[in-house]
């Protein structure tokens, strides 16, 4: 903040090492949440801007994202999301947002979540052609940029405002949620869901249920994007709850004082600063004594994973977790099971 007020008052000149230092922010959001005078992560998004505007656009990740887009408008891979036919309706009331993939674990995770909508059983359809949801490009100043993304969703996403979405990441969720309406001239309010608070949902109607595959003590990181940006920190912990054999134990820093994994930061400012920010964040998981970090968020885990090494296995996604642990058809009363299997009355 004293480096961009210098800024403001031309005590300072924008160059290359101030670009560095703005996208080294993780963009966690502690400081607006803990701050009631002004909205930190906005000023440092702001900052971003100002230095892209100027062609300093760092090296590395932040490069890579900014000539992406620059090159096809758009950036990450085009989602290959495929719902299954028993529960994929055109008309369903409930929508999957399945947004571009930027990371290798939204993979297996999108994987595992599908896999749960077809427990549940409920008619779901898809979201997924026009790509990013434009959250990257927001966070990193690419704003020029970002505008036809955000416009090409919206005029899609307007067409359902009279259902409701469901998302899988947070970070997309706590995107449109949070800035379209400041973004999208005549925005109208959706009905969103994240995929936890579906989940909970689920087990409290019995549309999921738990199979016992052993005990198990797990420790739950909140994401930034779902905990301080949507204010999500009791539905995982119900789904989690709700699992046979699973004890939660809380890591020191929980709910609003979670400690961020490090994972959106890629400035090179600060020398490995994600890897350490996500070191740390294990050592409290250590500390915990828990056999698995459950977290909710694939930057997260992906970070983990890599601060873990040889003991990866050590994270999972809850989506993962969850579909590892539910037991198929959950939702099929018994009776209909009997007469699936083809066992009539005796």
């Amino acid at each position: 903040m004293y480096v961009i007020k210098s800024l403001v008052d031309e005590q300072l000149d924008y160059n290359n090492s101030l670009a560095e230092l703005a996208f080294t922010c993780s963009s966690c959001g502690a400081c607006t949440d803990l701050c009631t005078r002004y909205d930190g992560l906005d000023i440092i998004r702001l900052l971003r801007h100002e230095v892209v505007k100027k062609g300093l656009v760092p090296g590395g990740r932040a490069r890579q994202i900014y000539d992406e887009v620059k090159k096809k408008g758009d950036f990450g891979d085009k989602s290959s999301l495929k719902i299954p036919d028993k529960i994929k309706s055109d008309t369903a009331d409930t929508i999957v947002f399945a947004e571009c993939f930027h990371t290798g674990a939204q993979n297996r995770i999108y994987e595992s979540a599908v896999r749960l909508l077809a427990k549940i059983g409920n008619p779901v359809s898809i979201f997924s052609e026009e790509g990013c949801c434009g959250s990257t490009l927001y966070d990193y100043g690419f704003w020029e940029e970002l505008e036809p993304l955000v416009k090409a969703n919206w005029e899609k996403m307007k067409t359902y405002k009279e259902k409701g979405f469901i998302f899988i990441n947070p970070h997309c969720q706590e995107f449109i949620v949070n800035r379209y309406p400041e973004l999208v001239p005549g925005y109208t309010s959706l009905k969103t869901q994240h995929i936890s608070q579906l989940l909970a949902d689920a087990f409290k109607g019995s549309k999921l249920k738990s199979k016992n595959t052993g005990k198990i003590k797990v420790s739950y990181h909140d994401p930034c994007h779902l905990g301080r940006g949507l204010g999500i920190y009791d539905a995982p912990r119900e789904v989690l709850s709700s699992l046979d054999g699973v004890d939660l134990v809380e890591m020191e820093r929980n709910r609003e004082d979670s400690f961020c994994c490090g994972a959106r930061a890629v400035g090179n400012y600060f020398p490995g600063f994600p890897e350490e920010n996500a070191g740390k964040r294990i050592q409290e998981f250590k500390e915990t004594g828990a056999d698995l970090l459950i977290t909710c968020c694939p930057y997260c885990q992906e970070i983990f994973q890599k601060a873990l090494g040889e003991k990866k296995g050590q994270v999972k996604d809850l989506i993962e977790f969850v579909d590892e642990r539910t037991e198929q058809n959950a939702h099929i009363p018994k009776s209909q099971k009997a007469v699936r299997r083809g066992a009539g009355p005796r």
